[in-house]
């Protein structure tokens, strides 16, 4: 019992770790997003929403690959703790 409970410790620190990492690489990619999105901005008014709207969309595509990422670890990982 005492070395399940180990494995398990060591699996919630891995998974808490990897989670740690995505989240700040999903900041940063975000950040450089925005900032790129401000050097391209055009004059116009119609760009501003499409400007929202990529952003949008690459933030949901970072939180669905996030939310995946998170799946495949506990999935592999979830045969050890039983």
């Amino acid at each position: 019992m005492h070395t399940l409970r180990l494995t398990a410790d060591r699996i919630t620190a891995a998974l808490g770790h990897l989670v740690l990492r995505l989240v700040l690489a999903m900041t940063r990619f975000l950040d450089w997003a925005q900032r790129r999105a401000r050097r391209l901005r055009f004059d116009d008014e119609g760009s501003e929403t499409t400007e929202k709207a990529v952003l949008t969309a690459i933030g949901l595509t970072v939180a669905v690959g996030l939310g995946a990422a998170i799946t495949a670890v506990v999935n592999k990982y979830q045969g050890q703790i039983h």
